[in-house]
């Protein structure tokens, strides 16, 4: 009997555990069905924009399923939202200590995106630093936030830091274009070297020195610019002002007013300008004139151009057509080329082409008593940045001409440029 007494009791613990466990999983289902119902409400509430409505329905959540994770990332939205940024930035520290941060980081960068304050947004940055070490990503927003706060030295200082590492295309794109706003000014010196050979019935070589100075406002951007140039025994010097006003994001253009004193190679007034439109994202297209005044006459060109981005390459093609001069046109036609190997401040150039541009002041009159005489060129060349300050450029070209006595004479060219921004 009493063998038969410990059975039942037996039975009874058994069936009392399984009822427990069967409870257990019935209450957990209840309120995982509970949370999941909550979560979707809330978040149809925060796709409507009833941002309060959706708060209050995520904390009751979070109260009954601490750790689940996609009501905490909701809450995140609806905080920031709300600029309720105290509680979203505890949120995000909660998520980060995950190890996860590269899943969060969109949220980060729209938290610093909502910060009103430096100090607020330098605390912030402190706070989270540490789960975002040498991510070039986190520190380009860092840098482009603390100069929404016009914070010139603390962008600097986290721009120091992003200069000494490997970016892609996309970082160093948004590199090179915040330099830009932070430098607002560029100093750039040139040198130049044309050496004639044995064809010239005098083979002095030509000096032109170019000094520029030129400022960034916003996207747009003024400059000035003096050329000094020797030519066997006479020199002048040339005096420009330039400017590249953007009109909107698919229009820009070019201005150029110069003026030299007592030049038989430089005008004595000179007028330059082009606008530019985007027809397409890869495609943009030129049209503008040229008008320079010497002694002897005044002579205007026309120029359209057309432009390709294709990947790494800009691609471009311009014609000048003008003046007259008796019945012949003066006729430029040139193709350019560059492959961009680092950034837009590094790439590799060529230009062919035959004619010689208005664009060269100090050559342009070469033309001029026979426009009829053909010349063909070509120029190779690069530029390179150096550190985020500086940049070198170099160009070698070789030009050949028809002269006038019906023979052929070729040409030497050299440059080499230095720029500095600040």
């Amino acid at each position: 009997m009493m063998i038969f007494d410990k059975e039942i009791v037996f039975f009874r613990k058994i069936i009392t555990v399984f009822c427990l466990f069967y409870l257990t999983i019935i209450q957990a289902q209840d309120i995982s069905v509970n949370v999941d119902s909550l979560y979707y409400k809330a978040n149809n509430l925060y796709k409507n924009k009833e941002y309060n409505k959706a708060f209050s329905i995520v904390n009751k959540a979070l109260n009954i399923a601490p750790e689940y994770i996609d009501i905490r990332v909701l809450r995140i939205r609806i905080s920031q939202q709300l600029q309720d940024l105290n509680s979203s930035k505890k949120d995000l520290l909660k998520l980060l200590s995950l190890d996860k941060s590269e899943d969060y980081k969109r949220f980060v960068f729209n938290q610093l995106n909502k910060i009103e304050t430096t100090k607020r947004l330098t605390d912030f940055i402190n706070e989270v630093d540490v789960f975002y070490k040498n991510n070039s990503d986190f520190d380009l927003f860092v840098a482009e936030s603390y100069f929404r706060f016009k914070d010139i030295r603390s962008t600097r200082n986290v721009m120091y830091k992003i200069s000494k590492r490997l970016l892609n295309d996309k970082q160093k794109y948004r590199y090179r274009l915040l330099l830009k706003k932070i430098n607002k000014n560029q100093i750039g010196v040139y040198y130049d070297i044309t050496t004639f050979k044995k064809e010239y019935s005098t083979q002095k070589t030509w000096h032109t020195t170019q000094l520029e100075y030129m400022n960034f406002i916003g996207m747009h951007s003024v400059g000035v610019r003096v050329t000094h140039s020797k030519r066997f025994i006479d020199d002048a010097f040339l005096y420009e002002l330039e400017s590249y006003p953007v009109f909107n994001q698919k229009t820009y253009g070019f201005v150029n007013v110069s003026g030299s004193s007592k030049s038989d190679f430089f005008q004595n007034l000179g007028i330059k300008s082009s606008i530019y439109y985007t027809v397409l994202k890869w495609l943009e297209v030129e049209a503008g004139f040229r008008y320079l005044s010497y002694n002897t006459d005044d002579f205007t060109s026309y120029v359209i151009g057309v432009t390709s981005y294709q990947n790494k390459f800009y691609l471009n093609a311009r014609v000048f057509i003008g003046p007259k001069i008796g019945d012949d046109f003066i006729q430029n036609y040139q193709a350019n080329i560059r492959y961009y190997y680092k950034s837009a401040e590094d790439y590799l150039f060529l230009r062919v082409g035959t004619g010689i541009s208005p664009d060269e002041s100090s050559r342009f009159t070469q033309v001029i008593p026979n426009p009829d005489l053909n010349s063909y060129y070509i120029n190779l060349g690069a530029t390179k940045s150096v550190g985020h300050n500086y940049n070198v450029s170099v160009r070698l070209g070789y030009l050949t001409e028809e002269l006038s006595n019906n023979r052929v004479g070729n040409q030497l060219q050299a440059n080499i440029g230095l720029k500095y921004r600040f």
